[in-house]
């Protein structure tokens, strides 16, 4: 185990993390051989959220490493030798393809927040563009920022679509309509 001195406050709230347990997390490389991790659960004592402490190589809900799914969507010579199925590599490029604006918008609010200035929209390149042509290892750096800038991750690749939100609720309705959801089954949130 890694063991850091950092002190990291919560992304939700920026309340103090305590060191609460560990858990066990393998992360597959090009070959997918397995490695195992075991990465500290900190509990925050203001939210009383739990959060995993997740080295640089490792996505947020995914089981392959961050330096695979990189060179996967830059569709690099490395990518050639990933053992992952096709339809998970086609997977991950259409989630980053449709993801990217969001990603992009995310990361606009956080330069704004931290440097105090606007972004030019005349600029033909995105602020995700940008991390992507200067930064060498640019998704757990963009995922690292947007993580503990406060932006919730959620499970497609590490954020959830909106088209994915609007299926899902369009789905709801049309189940609802048909009769079979009542007060049983859903969560009043009034």
């Amino acid at each position: 185990m890694v063991k850091t001195d950092e002190v990291v406050p919560c992304p939700y709230c920026s309340g103090l993390l305590r060191y609460r347990d560990s858990v066990f997390r393998s992360i597959k490389d090009f070959a997918s051989d397995a490695v195992c991790l075991l990465l500290r659960r900190l509990l925050c004592q203001k939210c009383k959220k739990l959060h995993r402490e997740l080295p640089s190589n490792v996505q947020p809900y995914k089981h392959y490493g961050a330096e695979v799914i990189q060179a996967v969507i830059d569709g690099s010579e490395e990518a050639s030798t990933c053992a992952a199925d096709n339809s998970t590599i086609r997977r991950w490029v259409a989630d980053f393809s449709g993801a990217a604006p969001d990603i992009n918008q995310r990361l606009t609010s956080v330069y704004v927040r931290m440097v105090e200035e606007t972004v030019p929209i005349s600029r033909s390149e995105t602020v995700l563009d940008r991390i992507r042509q200067h930064v060498k290892h640019w998704l757990p750096f963009v995922m690292r920022l947007l993580i503990n800038s406060g932006h919730k991750i959620c499970t497609q690749f590490a954020f959830c679509l909106p088209a994915i939100i609007d299926k899902l609720s369009s789905t709801i309705k049309i189940i609802a309509e048909r009769g079979r959801i009542n007060d049983k089954t859903t969560e009043d949130t009034s």
